[in-house]
């Protein structure tokens, strides 16, 4: 467990380091440019508190129930209510942090990008219409598949542009472009 500050009106908040397909793809694409071999994690975290021991408790049940699809389905559907009832009473808000070092021989640069929308259903549309958008555009991504991190600087600069559209946090750190 880490404790970090998500912002203003979000504060600092638990998390737990958690697999993310972002990042092994984002090692192999930054070891691919030459670069010394990152060191990469995600992490996650989930407010009330009681949720996230819930979620790490999910990693004693056997792989054969989780991998379950008709048994997963009908957790998910007998949870969605709780959930949404929690998240009347607490909010779902989401927030998230990036934070990025890069190390040299002759520097080290940092910066952290914090964000934070005032609900996670509309964080996530956000996010689909930006990408969506850039693909429509054809200036900065070309047709294929992509993973996010093969993005050029301008299409990520538009899709951090659009997603921050009614955020509760945003701010980017100067220094990467």
């Amino acid at each position: 467990m880490r404790e970090v500050d998500f912002g203003e009106g979000i504060g600092s908040k638990p998390i737990w380091l958690l697999d993310n397909p972002d990042v092994p793809t984002t090692a192999l694409y930054i070891n691919e440019k030459g670069k010394a071999p990152p060191n990469c994690s995600s992490r996650f975290g989930t407010d009330p508190l009681p949720w996230n021991y819930l979620f790490g408790g999910m990693k004693a049940l056997p792989r054969s129930l989780l991998y379950n699809r008709d048994a997963m389905q009908n957790f998910a559907l007998f949870s969605e209510p709780i959930i949404r009832f929690v998240d009347l009473l607490v909010g779902a808000t989401n927030a998230m942090r990036v934070d990025v070092t890069a190390i040299t021989k002759s520097s080290e640069k940092k910066t952290s990008l914090r964000m934070a929308h005032p609900d996670l259903e509309q964080c996530v549309g956000l996010a689909t219409a930006a990408f969506a958008l850039e693909l429509v555009k054809k200036e900065t991504i070309q047709p294929g598949v992509w993973f996010p991190v093969e993005l050029g600087n301008e299409a990520r600069k538009n899709i951090l542009r659009t997603s921050k559209e009614d955020t509760l946090v945003y701010e980017l750190g100067e220094g990467f472009d």
